[in-house]
C-alpha cells in the first residue's frame, strides 16, 4: 500500500515542471499533493487516524458495519462501483450520511480464492448497475 501511494503522489510532482503554469500554481498543486499523500499515508498505511477502517463486518449482500480505528462502528452500504485490479480492489462505501468511505484491499490481504471471489462478485454488481 505504501508504495501504491508513493506512485499514485509522486506522477504528478514529477510532470509539474514540464507544465505551463505559473509558479504559485505549481507550488499550490504541490501542497496539495504532498498534503493528500499525508493525510492517506495516516489513513491507510499508520491506521493512525481515529476514523481509519480496522475491519468490515458483512451483515449481508449491500449492508455491513465498518470498525474503525477509534472502536466505533459504521453502518454502511456497498455502493454499486468500485476500483478493480488483479492485485488491488478499492471498495466504496456509502454512509447514512451520504458521504463515502473508502477501503483498499490489496490481494495478499486475503486469501487468494476469498480475494478472487470478491473481485467476480463485484464485476458483476457493477454490470448489473443499480436496481
Amino acid at each position: 500500500m505504501a508504495v501504491w501511494l508513493i506512485v499514485v503522489h509522486a506522477a504528478p510532482l514529477l510532470l509539474l515542471p514540464w507544465l505551463p503554469l505559473l509558479p504559485w500554481t505549481k507550488l499550490t498543486i504541490s501542497s496539495m499533493v504532498l498534503y493528500s499523500l499525508l493525510v492517506s499515508w495516516r489513513r491507510q498505511v499508520r491506521r493512525g487516524y481515529p476514523g481509519a477502517v480496522r475491519g468490515v463486518i458483512w451483515k449481508d449482500a449491500e449492508h455491513c458495519s465498518l470498525v474503525l480505528q477509534s472502536g466505533e462502528q459504521l453502518d454502511v452500504t456497498l455502493a454499486s462501483q468500485a476500483f478493480i485490479l488483479p492485485w488491488l480492489v478499492v471498495l466504496h462505501f456509502r454512509t447514512s450520511r451520504r458521504r463515502y468511505r473508502y477501503l483498499p484491499v490489496l490481494a495478499d490481504m486475503l486469501d487468494e480464492e476469498v480475494f478472487r471471489q470478491l473481485r467476480v462478485r463485484l464485476r458483476i454488481a457493477m454490470d448489473q448497475g443499480p436496481a
